[in-house]
């Protein structure tokens, strides 16, 4: 039987003001999903949520029959990783000891011995190309680099959900195919399940499994051939002066 991930009758929102109700999707894992909304829409909350960051009103998010919202924090994580668009600011430590916190959830109070730390912490440097830079400090990093290396900490954290809150926020586009490369080799040759809330949505067409849309306070999950043979983005942007144009895959001025 294949594993699932379900979201069922979910509301989020902040201090019980909701801003997406009856959320239902069912979705297989071991995919990459991105999620698709105007600013506003409520994209970062429901990620946010997901993740255990924000309480939910009301609903589950469940991973394989558990419940992910009603677990402690420790077993949380050993679920489900995060990268957010925070910047973090941690002085006099080296990249590899940043990207070691992604192990805590698994050490005692002694913090990392094991082979099996140090082995996830070197399969994540690798993944992510940060051989160069895995002994520089962690705050003399620009805003691209540390946002590998965060994406680095939660690949170590070795857990079958990964998400990510607009991952290349901080990236020129080199850097974010590179990262969008990375993310869908994680689903393709590790066994993840990775969901990102993105506004590169070009991108995320070629290489996502799934969309969920949010548009007029609801989410729909969605294949990206379903998205381009309907007019559902353009209907989304239909009072700005882009549309997007499903023969290119591309949005265009009108």
């Amino acid at each position: 039987m294949s594993k699932q991930i379900n979201i069922s009758s979910l509301a989020v929102g902040y201090d019980k003001k909701i801003i997406l109700e009856n959320i239902n999707l069912v979705t297989e894992t071991n995919k990459m999903i991105a999620v698709f909304g105007r600013n506003g829409q409520g994209k970062s909350t429901l990620l946010k949520t997901i993740a255990g960051l924000l309480p939910s009103i009301k609903g589950t998010f469940s991973y394989e029959g558990n419940d992910i919202l009603n677990l402690s924090e420790k077993e949380r994580s050993k679920l489900l990783s995060i990268v957010s668009t925070t910047q973090t600011d941690i002085g006099g430590i080296t990249v590899k000891d940043f990207i070691a916190f992604g192990r805590f959830p698994y050490t005692n109070w002694l913090g990392i011995n094991k082979e099996k730390d140090y082995q996830e912490i070197d399969k994540a440097i690798k993944l992510c190309k940060l051989e160069v830079l895995a002994n520089r400090n962690y705050n003399e990093l620009s805003d691209g680099e540390k946002q590998k290396v965060n994406i680095a900490r939660a690949i170590a954290q070795n857990t079958p959900i990964i998400i990510l809150d607009e991952p290349t926020v901080h990236l020129d586009l080199i850097n974010k195919v590179e990262v969008f490369k990375l993310l869908k080799e994680l689903v393709a040759n590790h066994s993840k399940t990775v969901i990102i809330s993105t506004h590169q949505i070009e991108y995320a067409l070629q290489i996502c499994d799934e969309i969920w849309l949010i548009h007029n306070n609801k989410v729909e999950a969605l294949s990206p051939t379903e998205i381009t043979n309907s007019n559902k983005l353009t209907e989304m942007f239909n009072d700005e002066i882009i549309s997007f144009d499903k023969a290119t895959q591309s949005f265009r001025l009108k």
